[in-house]
Order: C-alpha cells, then sequence, then structure tokens
C-alpha cells in the first residue's frame, strides 16, 4: 500500500533526478529509496522514472503523477496547519453575544481587534437582554457573551473587559439643565425610568443603592428593557434615570441631557463564558479581550472610568 512516504520519497526524486541527491535530502541511504519507488511503481502498475546508469527522468506518467503527489503533499501539510491553527483558536467559529450598552463602548474595539488578529475565525454578533445572554451562554447557544455580571454565575466564568461611571439623564428642559454635576439628592423628588431588575441586576442595584446612600429611595415610574428606549422616555419629559455613561453616545439622545454624578457609581462590563465550552476560539477571544482592555488602561491620559463626553449645557 502506497503510504505518505512514498509521495514524500517519489516527489524528492523527481525534483532531483538523482538517487544519491535525493536519499541525501530525505536523510535514508540510496537502497532503500530505490527499493521503495520500485515497490510504488509495481503497486501503481505504471513505471515513473526512466533509469540509465547516468540518468533518470520522469516517464510521462511519471509527471503527471507528480503534479498529483505535489498536490496530495500540499493538502496534507495545510490540513495539518488547518488543525493546528483550530486546536490553539486561531481558525473555527465563535458567536458572541452582547447587550445594547457595551456597543458604545467595548464591542467595537474587542470585535475589531479580534477580526484583525484572526481573521480565519468566522465570528457573528447578536445582541441580546442581559438575562436573556447569561442563559444562552451557560446553554452553549453562545460562546461568549460581553455584559454586566449576572448575579448566578453558575458554571460560568467571567473577566472584567471595561468600567464605566453611570451618569444622570434629564430631559433639556428640566430646571438642573445648566447644572453640571449632579449629586443624586438633588434627583429625590423626580419620577425614574428604569430597566427591570430582572434584566440587569446590576445596574439596577447600583442606581437604587446610590439613591439610598444619597438619602431616598428612587420613585420608578416606568420600567422598560433597552437603555435607548430610557433615555428616549426621559427626552420626552417622563422622568429622569441613571445609565451607564456610555449610552451618552447614543445617536437618539437630542432631548435628554447627560449628567455627571458626584461621586458616581461605576458598573464593570463582564466577558462571560461557560466553563463547559470547548470551542478553542474562546480562548483566543478572552486572552484578546484582556488585551485590549489592557491597552485602554495603557493609553495615554487614560482613566480607568473614561471621561464623560462633553454633551451638557454649562
Amino acid at each position: 500500500m502506497i503510504e505518505l512516504r512514498h509521495f514524500q520519497y517519489f516527489v524528492v526524486l523527481a525534483q532531483t533526478l538523482h538517487f544519491g541527491r535525493a536519499a541525501q535530502q530525505l536523510h535514508i541511504s540510496q537502497p532503500p529509496l530505490s527499493r521503495q519507488i520500485a515497490l510504488m511503481e509495481a503497486e501503481l502498475g505504471v513505471q515513473l522514472f526512466e533509469r540509465t546508469n547516468r540518468s533518470v527522468r520522469l516517464t510521462r506518467a511519471g509527471n503527471r503523477f507528480y503534479q498529483d503527489a505535489v498536490e496530495i503533499l500540499n493538502s496534507v501539510d495545510r490540513a495539518r496547519r488547518n488543525v493546528v491553527a483550530a486546536s490553539r483558536g486561531e481558525d473555527g467559529a465563535i458567536t458572541v453575544g452582547f447587550m445594547m450598552s457595551s456597543a458604545y463602548n467595548i464591542l467595537p474595539a474587542l470585535t475589531r481587534t479580534y477580526a484583525a488578529a484572526f481573521s480565519r475565525v468566522d465570528m457573528k454578533l447578536a445582541e441580546t437582554l442581559p438575562n436573556l445572554l447569561a442563559e444562552a451562554v451557560r446553554a452553549g447557544q453562545t460562546d461568549v457573551g460581553i455584559m454586566y455580571r449576572p448575579e448566578d454565575l453558575t458554571g460560568l466564568d467571567t473577566a472584567t473587559v471595561f468600567r464605566e461611571e453611570m451618569v444622570a439623564v434629564i430631559p433639556r428642559t428640566h430646571p438642573l439643565a445648566k447644572v453640571r454635576v449632579l449629586d443624586a439628592a438633588q434627583l429625590a423628588e423626580e419620577s425614574f425610568v428604569s430597566i427591570p431588575r430582572e434584566i440587569a441586576p446590576l445596574v439596577y442595584d447600583l442606581v437604587v443603592t446610590h439613591c439610598r446612600r444619597s438619602g431616598f429611595s428612587p420613585h420608578i415610574r416606568l420600567e422598560t428593557n433597552l437603555q435607548q428606549t430610557i433615555i428616549n422616555l426621559v427626552g420626552e419629559g417622563l422622568g429622569v434615570a441613571m445609565v451607564p455613561m456610555s449610552m451618552s453616545g447614543a445617536s437618539a439622545s437630542g432631548n435628554a441631557l447627560f449628567k455627571p454624578l458626584r461621586n458616581a457609581p461605576v458598573a464593570e462590563v463582564a466577558l462571560l463564558w461557560s466553563r463547559d465550552n470547548h470551542n478553542p476560539c474562546v480562548a483566543t477571544f478572552v486572552e484578546n479581550a484582556r488585551s485590549v482592555w489592557r491597552e485602554m488602561q495603557r493609553a495615554p491620559g487614560a482613566r480607568l472610568v473614561p471621561d464623560l463626553p462633553d454633551t451638557s449645557v454649562l
């Protein structure tokens, strides 16, 4: 039976047309090489080389076989590289779920750098509510989630990839519109628009705890699942809110003002993945995310919590 090494013997001999030099390149002696080529010809039932005492040359069948043999060896080498790349997470596919607010902070940098570094990985993105995203990761429907840490981390691993302050959101016509930095106590009599606790408990608890430390419990008038909707409702004069600072970059926020909060609470965005997920691309995505976060922290003038864009009325 023809083995892979026989193809290697044949190709080297076809390229050198000299048994001695071919044997030297293959690190074997000449007699075994001659026997293996003869056995190969017998197995195929064709003569691959014309031999004389002075020369060796390919037959017409040998020329044809040479083209196929080179292709076979290249395919084997490519398969070897591919399987090694796949085992290292450099090839394959990964599904990344994200919550809306991460699209305004860490998601673009993570996906851009990962796509550049691992161009052979098929990366799919899906926006999902935080509570559903955690379950999708746990169930193996999503490889990696970018979200605020859920309360239940059973079977999950996490890594912080971004930190940002919460900011107040008020209507543009609000009496506090010209105040540069708000104390939460100044909102004690206001109605709040909030994300439900079951959707994002970390953010909900940050808001409630910050208000209570400021001497009041917020009166939550409206609840909605999306941070963008919260901003829109505030802009329509239906209350005030506290949202992650990155949401100040939302495009449809013309009637809402974002105000820094004194002693603002800080929300951490985490990468979330299942301990039972053996997709090697998860490890490369996690390491890439950690690298991006380290670079952001080392950037000139960087702070752990980014500066608020200047959108307030002075």
